[in-house]
């Protein structure tokens, strides 16, 4: 979530210093691409001779291209610098309820491949061995510099330890194990790699790839369950025990039906997706509406974001009028200081998680050439 990954400087040998270097341009050139070498040193408070050093060895590794500008008098004409996008790419997994997914995408979050996938089965083996046979044809001719997955589920995002995906039936899973032979098997063993919650992907994605331009937010994934995403500072909030965020299981009504994790009257009782399909109608779309109106009157309160963003397969069903619904309802529950306007849909729609995680792939990518072993 931050505007670099790359703020401390690393301690070593002056390859360490250059792959830092290398890193930094990279990740520059991700959000800026096109700029010639002159620009980067001085974006970057480089020395030409540090940046052509690094340059020519993403060059030779094939992680940049070249092309001419057009020339501006006399003189040699410039030469723009870009990221390659066709041949370098991370690999994204999203395992839900509704559908698995996969996509290849560049660093700079250009989808270049996505193949979409029956719901996940109970069996999380069965799950990732049917997106490994989903993602082999796609591989030939390709090079994948990391991978991500993401799950509706409570995570430890470090080791990825997943603790328990109530709607997917998994539970005290090795998951980051697990993705990591699943990699093997596609011959990526060696490559950086993470697991993380489906809301949390997503919010990330707003930054990474949405051009989000506020500091705080929470995302709400409504889909079969309800997650949420918290950002503060422009970073995921994971919670002392990496389970912040789960706003699904916000009592609503303590009488209300029994939700998945057996209490009665969760959010996710009243605003999932499950249940539009069972019975959609205007009125159903009313009290959806007001559940989420209570709902955002209540993380409004406690954690006072700048924006509370919707996405996820409910809202994009729905659409706008979900939201609109949702903001006349709000001055209901909330505090005066609120605006319903805080209130809005993600601009990713479904593919929130999925291009999330591959953005976090991405940025792994480049943190570990920073700050990885140097061999």
């Amino acid at each position: 979530m931050r505007e670099s990954v790359l703020e401390a400087v690393p301690r070593g040998s002056t390859r360490h210093l250059r792959r830092w270097h290398m890193a930094r341009i990279l990740e520059t050139l991700c959000r800026k691409p096109g700029i010639p070498r002159s620009r980067l040193a001085r974006l970057l408070h480089l020395s030409p001779s540090a940046v052509s050093e690094a340059v020519g060895e993403l060059l030779s590794q094939g992680l940049l291209l070249e092309r001419p500008l057009p020339p501006k008098g006399q003189g040699r004409p410039s030469v723009a610098l870009e990221v390659e996008e066709e041949v370098n790419l991370v690999l994204a997994w999203e395992v839900d309820v509704d559908r698995m997914a996969v996509a290849l995408m560049s660093l700079r979050g250009r989808v270049q491949t996505r193949r979409i996938l029956p719901p996940s089965p109970e069996n999380p083996q069965a799950a990732l061995d049917l997106l490994v046979d989903a993602t082999l044809p796609l591989l030939r001719g390709k090079r994948i510099l990391a991978a991500g997955l993401s799950v509706p589920g409570l995570l430890e995002p470090h080791e990825g330890h997943l603790t328990l995906a109530p709607n997917l039936g998994w539970r005290d899973l090795p998951l980051g194990e697990m993705f990591q032979r699943a990699l093997r098997s596609l011959g990526v063993g060696s490559i950086p790699f993470l697991v993380e919650n489906e809301a949390n992907a997503a919010a990330y994605g707003l930054y990474a790839l949405g051009g989000w331009s506020v500091d705080h937010c929470l995302y709400l994934n409504l889909g079969v369950g309800v997650g949420g995403g918290v950002v503060v500072d422009r970073r995921v909030y994971h919670g002392a025990r990496f389970h912040a965020g789960e706003v699904g299981h916000i009592p609503l009504d303590p009488e209300g039906p029994v939700c998945a994790c057996g209490k009665r009257g969760c959010a996710e009782v009243y605003l999932s997706y499950r249940r539009w399909q069972a019975g959609a109608s205007e009125e159903l779309l009313r009290e959806i509406a007001d559940r989420l109106a209570h709902l955002t009157a209540i993380v409004l309160s406690v954690l006072d974001p700048a924006l509370v963003v919707v996405g996820g397969p409910l809202a994009e069903e729905l659409g706008e009028r979900l939201v609109l619904e949702a903001r006349a309802r709000l001055p209901r529950y909330a505090l005066g200081v609120h605006n319903p306007e805080q209130l809005v849909r993600s601009p990713l729609g479904r593919e929130a998680a999925l291009m999330g995680v591959g953005a976090l792939a991405a940025a792994r990518f480049v943190e570990h050439m920073a700050f990885g072993e140097v061999v």
